[in-house]
Parts: structure tokens; sequence; C-alpha cells
């Protein structure tokens, strides 16, 4: 794209302000990883309602095909550490590639969206690098324990499991915190990341004595060691100080792994733990700046229901502000995912796609499960608006399948060209309505036509360059 066609893109196209939306195509760019023709057609026949209760219960959605295709091409990414170790060895490249490939795969394909953008949502919220050390034999585990088994369930119950993980265990070193020699990382990111938020009341002491009650909690071995069991989790009574703590305000007394899940059960129902995890629930599917009063709302139901996952999140999606929200940027893994289901995308060739998914990725700095600090991937727009050279590949990345990088036209045309639309500006409001919920104006359609005519080789050729921009446009971008 050269810098007047992108120019005249962020000219001309602006983000759908919400009195200009349709509900339909609203509720699939927040909930779910971006619009398919045939999804559109299904929320709208449904009603907007009815799909979000379909999305808080994904058990009774047929994911069954995607996790079988999942479990077939990216075995590496539910395996055990032992396993892992013993067919790639040293090297991390497989498992890594498996990890983005089987995420890849399930946001692409999984009829479960909500679900999906949940895992991912948790996925930063108790975020593990999977680059530290050993970690990498550890977090496919991790992915299907944590995240995966607790996504829209219940919070302690996640937390616990978090806490639980060697992934995590090892990333914040606690399996290596003793009696004699407390280490408070983990201890500092469970209070300022996992629960209470950073304003949320805690002190340097507390952090302490949290790092006191969670002494011995380790990991079994490591998959280079035939010694022990194999990277389970392990409390290690004698490593345990069993000293009395104060944490909050409240007295552990030092019995052993218990006071760990007494820690636990305090900080998950600590007022500031639903503030914050309300906050980031909001921020995440609502707003950059979530508004005070349905975060308050989101709190006290989270509160009230013991940490209800799915409960929270019926008091956001069936809200006022969720409506009238204002446009948010996708970050570059849901825009590239968003532009894959806009186009019907196909995973190929599993090892050259996945290599070049991550390449793409990593221009635009989201590749899974890759941010080192504990804090997770942001999810502020001004963070992620300096890649849209990146961005622009991706969108060109989707439409080429293959032949020496040569877009396939015929294939491309049966999916996306509706031939029955009615000329060049019918095809083009066609694929308005899919990328966008809403028809072109004149002006963008002017700039549409206009950029079409500077392109030689035909119409199918001219129609690629623009669905192109307009998969590259602001309305796409910001949703």
């Amino acid at each position: 794209m050269d810098r007047r066609t992108f120019l005249g893109l962020s000219a001309v196209f602006a983000p759908t302000l919400a009195e200009d939306r349709d509900p339909a195509m609203h509720v699939i760019n927040r909930l779910t990883f971006g619009p398919t023709p045939e999804l559109l057609d299904h929320v709208r026949s449904i009603g907007v309602d009815a799909y979000i209760e379909e999305q808080l219960h994904p058990e009774q959605l047929d994911t069954a095909p995607v996790e079988q295709e999942a479990a077939d091409l990216f075995p590496e990414a539910s395996a055990d550490p032992t396993s892992l170790y013993e067919e790639v060895g040293t090297r991390r490249g497989p498992i890594i590639q498996a990890l983005a490939g089987a995420t890849t795969l399930r946001a692409l394909k999984s009829p479960a969206q909500l679900y999906e953008r949940m895992v991912q949502f948790w996925g930063d919220h108790v975020n593990v690098f999977v680059n530290k050390g050993p970690v990498v034999y550890f977090k496919p585990h991790d992915d299907v324990h944590v995240a995966r088994a607790h996504a829209l369930g219940n919070f302690r119950d996640l937390l616990g499991a978090s806490a639980h993980s060697p992934a995590m265990l090892i990333y914040l070193d606690n399996a290596q915190s003793v009696a004699v020699a407390p280490n408070e990382n983990y201890a500092r990111e469970l209070l300022e990341l996992h629960t209470l938020g950073v304003d949320g009341g805690y002190t340097e002491d507390d952090i302490k004595e949290t790092a006191r009650a969670l002494t011995g909690w380790s990991v079994d071995g490591l998959p280079a060691r035939r010694d022990d069991a194999q990277g389970v989790f392990r409390f290690r009574p004698n490593l345990h100080d069993r000293g009395r703590k104060t944490v909050l305000g409240v007295t552990l007394e030092g019995d052993g792994e218990a006071e760990g899940e007494a820690l636990l059960d305090l900080l998950a129902r600590h007022p500031s733990t639903a503030r914050h995890i309300a906050t980031k629930l909001v921020r995440r599917f609502v707003a950059d700046e979530p508004p005070a009063a349905l975060v308050e709302r989101a709190a006290n139901e989270f509160a009230a229901s013991g940490g209800d996952i799915r409960a929270t999140l019926r008091v956001i999606f069936f809200s006022d502000e969720l409506r009238s929200a204002p446009p948010k940027l996708r970050r570059p893994f849901e825009y590239t995912i968003a532009v894959m289901r806009a186009v019907l995308f196909e995973i190929g060739a599993t090892g050259p796609f996945i290599r070049a998914l991550i390449g793409l990725l990593s221009t635009m700095g989201h590749i899974p499960f890759n941010w080192p600090a504990p804090n997770g991937y942001p999810d502020h727009s001004a963070y992620w608006m300096n890649n849209l050279l990146p961005r622009w590949n991706a969108a060109m990345a989707a439409l080429v399948s293959g032949r020496q990088g040569a877009p396939d036209y015929e294939t491309l045309g049966a999916r996306i060209l509706f031939p029955d639309a009615g000329g060049f500006d019918g095809i083009l409001n066609r694929i308005a309505d899919l990328l966008y919920g809403r028809a072109l104006d004149s002006a963008e359609l002017d700039l549409l036509r206009d950029a079409a005519a500077e392109v030689e080789g035909g119409e199918d050729v001219q129609m690629f360059a623009v669905l192109a921009l307009m998969l590259m446009a602001p309305p796409f971008q910001s949703v």
C-alpha cells in the first residue's frame, strides 16, 4: 500500500460509531474473533441475546471436530512434560509452534468463540512466558489445566489451578522457594496481578507473608531427570515455613499446604479482587477506559456469585455500556484471526503455515505465550497503534493461498466475490456488510473504485487489491 492510498483510507474510512452499528456485527466483534458469512447470518437469525446465551454455554456447542483437528495437527500442544522432552529434547521450536498452531486453529474454527476469547483473556491474566528455562515443556499442561479448564467457570478454581501449575511455579520461581529463603516473585504477582490489583490495599509485608505461606509449593522433577515423578505439583513439607503468617490482617497458621489454600480463599473473595477482575473484563470486552458504573455492577456480581465468571460476563454483555461502547482496536493476533475468518482461510501444510504465522505475529509483537513479563500482553489500543505495515502484510497473507505467493483468484472469487451481488459496487457492499456490518458511503465507494482503477490485471486482481484495502481500513481494525 502506498502512502497516498493509506492516508486516503484513514481520511475516508472511520470506525463505525455506535449509532450506525449492526447489533449482530457488534456482538460478533466483541465476543468472537471476527465475523464469517455463516456466523453473521446465524446471529441475525437467532438474535443478539440468544447468541450471547449460546456463547456463554460452550458445553452445548459441538467443538469435537476442531478439538480432534487440533489433536491431530498439533499433538505437542496437549502433551505432558515428559513426553515432550522425550520427543523434542532441547528443541523449543516444535512446542512453541504447536501451541501457536492449536491456539490459532481454535480461534479460527471453533464454534465456542467466546470460550476461546476467555482462554486468551486468562492466558494474559495468569501469564506464563514460554521461553523461560524449562517452562516450555510445562506450558501445554498449563494451557489445558488452567485457562482452558476454567475459562467460564469459577475464579477460585482457576486461581488454584494456576497456583498448582508447574509452569507458573517455575516461571515465577516459587518452585525454589523454601523456608530459609522465601522467593517473593510469585507472591508479588499473585497479589498485584492475579487477585487484588496494584491498588488493592496490600503492603510489602503482605507480599513477604504470602511468600512464606507458599514456601514448599514446588514441582517434582524436570523432564531431563529420571529420579522422580515428572513435572507435577508437589508440596514439600520439609521446605515449608511453619510459622504463623498475617496477610491482609488475617492470621494463617503454619499448617502446611492447607494454609496456602486458605490464602487463595482469602484472596479470591477479597473485594479488591472482584473490582480488579471486573475492571479487566470490562476493559477487554467494552472499552480501554472501563465505565465505572459497569465495573461496579460486574464486581458486585463477581462477589455475590462467589467468583462465577459466566455470571459476571452476563452482566457485562447485556449492559447498555457494551451496546454503546466506543470502537476498540483489535490486537494483532485478534486482527490476524479476524482477517482469516473473513476470507474463510484454511490451514494448509502446518509446518510452513505456523512458521509464517509466527514470523508475522513476531513483527507485530503478539506471538501467543511469548510476553516475557508476568502482566500479559497489553490491552490498551495505544500500545498497538504502531504496527500498521505488519497488519497490511497479515491481510495480504490471508488472501494468498500458495502458488509461489500468487493469489488464488478462482478460490477467492468463490469465497468472497458474491457474483450475484449486482456489479462492482454491489460486490463491494456485500463485502462491507460481511466486514463492517454496513453498506459503504459514497466517499468510501469512490476511494475503492479509484484504487481498483489503478490496479492492472483484470477485475479479479482489482477485487483482490480492494478486498485487502477493506481489511486494512479502520472499520475492520477498530470494532
